[in-house]
């Protein structure tokens, strides 16, 4: 099993063959347990728990990616545009490095965007629509 560091690191591609795998194992692990033939019931904890860390880090790098976009500036660069998205995670900044680039692989925009600020909380804050802007800095290609 990797450590978050090394699933930060890898593709998104090769996360989800490894989610799928794992969860295909994980599927091997419930019905050996259930037909009395599983050894290692342990087993099933750990193969949960890398399933866990598979989707957070694919949904961090999904909520990144629409966070940057979002922002206007850069969503008037990217509007009737064929683009793509990708997103690394920056140790540095403790935040999500996302680099949108066209068809032709010319870079179009860049944000930098911390997932980890706090929302606002309460009926409130959410009746009223308050929302927090996670890019903290963005570049737009001209």
């Amino acid at each position: 099993m990797a450590n978050i560091v090394e699933l930060r690191e890898m593709s998104g591609d090769k996360l989800r063959v490894m989610l799928e795998n794992a969860r295909e194992e994980m599927f091997n692990l419930r019905f050996q347990k259930a037909t009395a033939q599983l050894d290692d019931v342990s087993r099933i904890r750990l193969v949960r728990r890398e399933i866990a860390q598979f989707e957070t880090v694919l949904r961090m790098r999904q909520l990144a990616k629409d966070a940057a976009a979002a922002q206007p500036n850069i969503a008037g660069v990217l509007v009737g545009k064929t683009w793509q998205a990708t997103a690394r995670f920056n140790y540095e900044d403790s935040a999500w490095r996302v680099e949108f680039v066209d068809e032709n692989g010319k870079n179009l925009a860049t944000a930098v965007v911390n997932l980890n600020k706090a929302m606002p909380k309460g009926r409130r804050a959410y009746q009223n629509g308050k929302s927090i802007n996670l890019v903290t800095s963005y570049t737009v290609a001209r």
